[in-house]
């Protein structure tokens, strides 16, 4: 497939309603599979690392991770938009990258001294002048 032909995909997925939903499905397969096979790279890490934890415990965390950082904070008129108009093309694009990292960086945060900037520290977009330092 060239990239012209990867561009004209996308360009019809706006057109093509079951095209953009076999996309989705796609994708949230995808990210299934890649958050399962992180959470057993991040279990067996734990256990050479002296900790023991299972996928419940870990998705736990997470989540007690992302409601902490998240507490207060407002949506954008774009991320309203996206929530009420499904996932957007730029959002599905990134989806599985971001997802992926955020449970690394629930979990490094969870084990990283608290005087240490964990990920949340250097890993923000409510300061586009942050850099990780």
């Amino acid at each position: 497939m060239s990239i012209d032909d990867v561009k004209q995909m996308f360009g019809q997925m706006e057109k093509d309603a079951a095209l953009k939903n076999k996309y989705a499905v796609m994708i949230q397969e995808h990210r299934k599979d890649a958050e399962t096979r992180l959470a057993e790279k991040l279990i067996e890490l734990g256990k050479t690392s002296g900790f023991t934890f299972s996928k419940d415990d870990l998705f736990a965390a997470r989540s007690e991770f992302t409601d902490k950082v998240n507490a207060g904070k407002e949506l954008s008129d774009g991320d309203l938009a996206d929530v009420a108009g499904g996932v957007s093309r730029k959002a599905a694009a990134v989806c599985v990258s971001i997802f992926a990292v955020g449970i690394g960086c629930a979990v490094l945060s969870a084990v990283v001294h608290k005087t240490e900037p964990g990920c949340a520290a250097v890993m923000t977009t409510s300061d586009p002048n942050c850099k990780n330092t």
